[in-house]
């Protein structure tokens, strides 16, 4: 997926906080309801979490997850 400067690639989202396609030292675009966020990932007890949105937000409540490429 290309939009306007940025190449995504995308990362499937399984119902599951663990992904082995995720680090914390990239960024991401996701989708969360009807909204677009991008920032990073931090590693917690219980897996990954979007550090982008609010406070933070579990994988496994994310619709959407696309790796920034450049």
């Amino acid at each position: 997926m290309t939009t306007r400067s940025q190449t995504l690639k995308r990362i499937p989202v399984n119902g599951s906080s663990q992904s082995s396609e995720i680090s914390v030292f990239k960024r991401y675009r996701v989708r969360i309801e009807r909204g677009w966020y991008e920032g990073t990932f931090s590693k917690q007890w219980f897996g990954w979490q979007f550090d982008g949105y609010r406070n933070g937000i579990q994988l496994n409540l994310i619709d959407e997850v696309y790796q920034i490429l450049k």
